[in-house]
């Protein structure tokens, strides 16, 4: 029977018999799909985990070449539809990737993952023996650093650090049970050599706190938060954590419950007023003109249904120039009353050129305050102090402009109270246990609310003039302010003659971005895929309105299914509408349509311009 460990260096086992390859670029692959197993890893990531940011031009043959010698391991089935069953294992290619469909507890990281989850559930339900029984179970799977004897490329060093995370996080909460069933005496040794190898990380200090005080050692207790503050504040410019400068007033205080053997042994955490600091770093917000549901139902999934510290991830996403940020940042400074420890905003920028994951960690460091010195210069480092940090804590970070859910894969919060805000201009696909929300156009009403309110007494101009304006502007609160914001400065226009220019000169590149009503429909094209872009230049060149399969197909010369992917990946990234088609008028299950929006704004440039864009690395399958 094939089993695969990572908890340590990697092993291949045949029944008792090791069958680990030897070759270190193909120990690299297996480890990268054996840590993502059922679930599919997308080539490119195999290619840039191996080779880096300038792989060879052999690489996809290379890649293929591995990939064959690993189908050669004892147990594992070659293709076919094996894989699916849930009995065989397979290393399966699938489009745009590979597939490593792994049945129940060949993988130690999924018993790792299903053990801390029984042990997680038995803590809520009270049952505390049983908690811990299996988070111990869970922590002798551990046989040493994850990956320690494989070479791990950028891919790899994150995920490396992903699960040390969630190695601490079991870590702490089976401390958490030991605590509750009165073994501090056993624990502070053990504490106590937790914290001097991990000076900054403040749950395990705490803890170590507690159990120092339940065995009668109160100023030791204090100590341990002295020397931490000390160390926090010279390494880093920051002080420690609400809960852990709550938990030190206690001990200051001789709070009796601290000391009783059987409260909870995680720290309190407590909704405390919003303070200024809470919310100093994120943007200023205008007034949001006909989003009340939209940012009351985002406002609940960040702060109601599950409990204070569970972590939560919420994903938000919409076309482009809808009001996506400006909708996101308005809920981050409504809810920063339950982030005592502070809402913190950081962007990928230009989706044509997105920033790194290492530049976006540091403006997050830079708004919490750390001193630049403090600061690792590698990514892997650098997720690791984020994660460390941001245990213990309340916080709150809003990531705009995301383009894949692998940006921000490493970023999730695990077991605290903090949140991830996600905001985005496409639909983001693998973010596992996000909630999701799509941000729509306004409707008329709002649309000539925002209108009025931007304009005031020139807002109260003819119906007929405003009505044209939106529907050019397609309810995107974007382009909408854009072209109001003309009227502001040209005070001797009226509402007819901007729309009159809008729709003769919508995106002239002379002017300004502010002053292009569709600038930011055409940022987004310009972060496509060349195949998405030419297929989107050929759709709005198009008389027809409605969009098929077999209207596309002689346009490009691409199979059915190609075709098919490349229109659904333009839904995803909000460049098309989709439909169910009218039964009998097509071969294919929809119909596809382009907005008012993104068609004028692809034909207000040349095709030789639009075609020309500098583009990122992706498939016409992830836009």
């Amino acid at each position: 029977m094939l089993k695969i460990k990572l908890l340590g260096p990697l092993q291949v086992l045949d029944g008792e018999r090791l069958a680990t390859p030897s070759a270190p670029k193909v120990r690299q692959v297996l480890t990268l799909l054996a840590v993502r197993s059922n679930s599919t890893v997308p080539q490119r990531q195999l290619i840039e985990e191996v080779w880096g940011e300038s792989p060879p031009p052999s690489a996809t043959t290379t890649l293929q070449t591995y990939i064959h010698h690993l189908r050669k391991l004892p147990g594992l089935d070659s293709g076919g539809r094996a894989g699916f069953d849930g009995e065989t294992p397979a290393l399966l290619t699938v489009p745009g990737g590979y597939h490593m469909a792994m049945p129940h507890g060949r993988v130690d990281v999924q018993e790792f993952d299903e053990l801390a989850l029984v042990g997680r559930h038995a803590m809520e339900e009270g049952e505390v023996p049983e908690a811990a029984e299996a988070l111990h179970r869970a922590l002798a799977l551990t046989r040493g650093p994850v990956f320690s004897d494989v070479i791990c490329g950028p891919v790899l060093s994150v995920n490396a650090v992903h699960l040390e995370e969630r190695r601490y996080e079991v870590l702490e909460a089976r401390i958490d049970a030991d605590l509750l069933l009165g073994r501090h005496h056993q624990l502070v040794s053990e504490l106590s050599g937790l914290a001097a190898d991990n000076p900054t990380r403040e749950g395990l200090h705490g803890k170590l706190m507690i159990a120092l005080c339940r065995a009668g050692r109160r100023p030791e207790a204090l100590d341990v938060f002295r020397r931490l503050r000390r160390v926090l504040a010279d390494e880093l410019g920051v002080e420690p954590g609400q809960e852990l400068q709550t938990l030190h007033r206690q001990l200051l205080d001789g709070d009796p419950a601290l000391s009783r053997v059987g409260a909870r042994g995680h720290l309190v955490r407590h909704l405390e007023p919003r303070s200024s600091a809470a919310t100093a770093t994120l943007p200023a917000v205008g007034e949001l003109i006909g989003r009340d549901r939209d940012s009351a139902l985002i406002a609940g999934m960040l702060t109601e249904g599950s409990p204070p510290e569970a972590p939560r991830r919420v994903a938000v996403a919409g076309p482009p120039g809808s009001g996506v940020t400006s909708l996101g940042l308005h809920v981050a400074h409504s809810v920063a009353g339950a982030y005592p420890d502070g809402c913190f905003y950081a962007s990928f920028g230009d989706p044509a050129a997105p920033r790194p994951l290492r530049e976006v960690i540091g403006a997050l460091f830079d708004s919490a305050g750390f001193r630049a010195a403090a600061v690792p210069d590698g990514t892997s480092e650098r997720v690791r102090l984020l994660r460390s940090w941001a245990r213990g804590r309340r916080v709150l970070l809003v990531l705009d402009d995301v383009e894949s859910a692998e940006q921000v894969a490493e970023l999730l919060p695990g077991e605290c109270g903090s949140a991830l805000l996600i905001l985005a201009h496409r639909r983001l696909r693998g973010l596992a246990f996000a909630q999701r929300m799509d941000v729509e156009p306004l409707d008329a009403r709002s649309s000539l609310e925002l209108v009025r309110h931007a304009l005031g007494q020139r807002g109260l101009a003819d119906l007929s003039d405003l009505r044209e304006l939106l529907v050019l502007t397609g309810g995107l609160p974007g382009p909408l302010l854009a072209a109001v914001d003309l009227l502001t400065l040209r005070p001797h226009w009226s509402v007819r003659q901007l729309t009159g220019w809008a729709e003769q000169r919508l995106t002239r590149e002379s002017d300004p971005p502010r002053h292009q009503p569709l600038h930011s429909v055409l940022r987004r094209v310009a972060g496509l895929e060349p195949a998405a872009r030419t297929a989107l230049v050929r759709l709005a060149g198009l008389p027809e309105k409605v969009i098929t399969v077999e209207t596309l197909r002689p346009l490009l010369g691409l199979h059915a299914d190609d075709t098919v992917e490349l229109l659904e990946g333009l839904v995803e990234c909000f460049m098309l509408d989709a439909e169910p088609a009218i039964s009998g008028t097509t071969a294919w299950f929809f119909q596809y349509w382009m907005s008012r929006p993104v068609r004028s704004a692809l034909r207000s440039l040349p095709e030789e311009h639009l075609l020309k864009f500098p583009s990122r690395d992706c498939s016409p399958r992830t836009c």
